[in-house]
């Protein structure tokens, strides 16, 4: 049970961690985030748009680490919430180009998140 929520939440860092450093480094992808965040209307859109990656960097590499585990995963699930709703109300698939525009991958990884939530670090933790 141990590695099961070990490699739960290391996947979870993983891959906040890429999304973090993908919205920052790839241009197609810097564009459908930005899309993301103007058709949704969300507030404070410059705001977000760059801190919310760097977020993504340091909370993917707190899970990854099992540094700080559990309010790391509260960020991630505040995320999985926003990025959920994103989903709801954006309707032009053009600005989710590795994803389908239903929100699955969120709701996935809002599920496991809150089992690392709930359970802790796990194995391989180096905090």
């Amino acid at each position: 049970m141990d590695e099961a929520l070990g490699a739960t939440r290391i996947f979870i860092g993983a891959m906040i961690l890429m999304t973090g450093i993908m919205k920052i480094t790839v241009p197609m992808l810097r564009a459908a985030w930005s899309g993301q965040l103007r058709l949704a209307r969300l507030p404070f859109y410059k705001l977000t748009f760059w801190l919310l990656p760097v977020v993504e960097l340091a909370v993917g590499t707190l899970l990854i680490l099992g540094v700080a585990t559990r309010p790391a995963a509260a960020v991630v699930l505040l995320m999985m919430l926003g990025a959920i709703y994103v989903h709801i109300v954006v309707d032009d698939p053009s600005v989710f180009p590795l994803q389908p525009n239903a929100p699955i991958i969120p709701i996935v990884v809002t599920g496991l998140t809150i089992y690392v939530l709930v359970a802790g670090t796990g194995a391989w933790s180096v905090g």
